[in-house]
């Protein structure tokens, strides 16, 4: 279980270097104006989703390894000083992540033989996705006037997932799996709408937390990087009680959806404390509702192909998202920051209350 959570971590650390230091670098490296970095991780998703609609509908042993692999290299390139080489690693990130993530979902909940035990074994994936998360805000903020070295570092790490995972991985299949009666499942589009309020404000945050640290709210980057970690590390407060606390779901998700509402409206405030306390009550929905997402998927599909490609359609949900919000929130901060920054708050508003509607979720 230990390694499970391991592997979750440091998996977690490479996917949120790519995300959240790519913008930054495309920003101080490559000026990129701001209004326009949304594309910097559309890059990256859509070739997730390209990946995630394709060569990771074989479900291959061998091909999970080789995309463990191309990340570590992509890690590598990130920061080559050449802007060729930097979308060449967005590319070549986003390509193993669409192989990676949902694999690393299926068998961190296959591992055992019965649901208990896989449930929990989720649960602690789950954990550990949060504590990297943390970690990696963390030596972002300590080394960001020179990540070389961090990139170096993380893409040497990753090698051992591409062991573990290697190992455990037991379907043999290698045949195309796409079928219709999991695509237009029930359960599985209800997991997408519980994790909507989860999308929504990572994609904003991931995207422009650091960079409006500094230009709306007038701290530095590297502060701003320091909010993000505060953020994640509530966010994997929360994610711990799920793991050793039976908490009842429902709640779980008006919880979620009246800290969002609160959470987003405090940015609105241009002022550091208010930023800070926004923050940290958009932190505790970020760590329930991918878990309560992961848990429907979970209970529902029991074959592990079936259950890949639901991770699968569950990932294009979510990354269909993060590619759509940075870019209509980025419309508006090309008006205004604040203008952008109401986007957000319109946009995370709207899913709560979705989230909220009973009707919504009955099995």
């Amino acid at each position: 279980m230990k390694r499970i959570a391991l592997t979750a971590l440091i998996s977690r650390i490479a996917n949120n270097i790519i995300l959240t230091l790519s913008p930054v670098i495309a920003k101080i490296d490559y000026h990129f104006p701001l209004g326009s970095l949304g594309i910097i991780e559309a890059i990256v998703l859509v070739s997730i989703i390209i990946s995630m609609l394709s060569i990771n509908l074989i479900y291959s042993r061998e091909l999970l390894l080789l995309s463990f692999i191309l990340l570590s290299v992509s890690l590598i390139l990130l920061n080559m000083h050449n802007v060729s080489i930097f979308f060449l690693s967005l590319i070549l990130a986003g390509t193993s992540f669409g192989v990676i993530i949902p694999s690393m979902t299926t068998i961190a909940s296959s591992i055992a033989d019965d649901y208990h035990s896989n449930a929990r074994l989720l649960k602690m994936y789950t954990f550990g996705l949060s504590i990297g998360a943390v970690i990696s805000a963390l030596l972002e903020a300590i080394s960001l006037g020179n990540p070389i070295f961090l990139l170096m570092a993380i893409s040497a790490l990753n090698l051992y997932n591409a062991y573990f995972y290697y190992l455990n991985f037991r379907n043999k299949a290698k045949k195309s799996m796409i079928s219709f009666r999991i695509i237009f499942n029930k359960r599985l589009w209800i997991a997408n709408m519980i994790s909507l309020p989860y999308d929504i404000p990572i994609a904003f945050i991931n995207v422009y937390l650091a960079l409006l640290a500094h230009y709306y709210y007038h701290v530095s980057i590297s502060l701003g990087f320091l909010y993000f970690f505060v953020f994640l590390l509530v966010a994997s407060l929360s994610r711990y009680l799920i793991y050793r606390l039976e908490l009842e779901e429902s709640k779980m998700r008006i919880f979620s959806a009246v800290m969002t509402i609160l959470g987003s409206i405090l940015l609105m405030v241009n002022n550091p404390f208010f930023l800070l306390f926004g923050i940290i009550f958009l932190g505790f929905p970020h760590g329930l509702l991918l878990t309560l997402s992961s848990l429907v998927i979970a209970r529902e599909f029991k074959d592990e192909k079936d259950k890949n490609l639901a991770n699968s359609i569950n990932l294009l949900f979510h990354y269909a998202v993060f590619i759509i919000t940075p870019l209509i929130i980025g419309l508006f901060i090309n008006i205004s920051i604040f203008y952008g920054i109401l986007a957000f708050v319109v946009l995370s508003i709207g899913s709560s209350l979705l989230l909220m509607s009973k009707n919504n979720y009955k099995a």
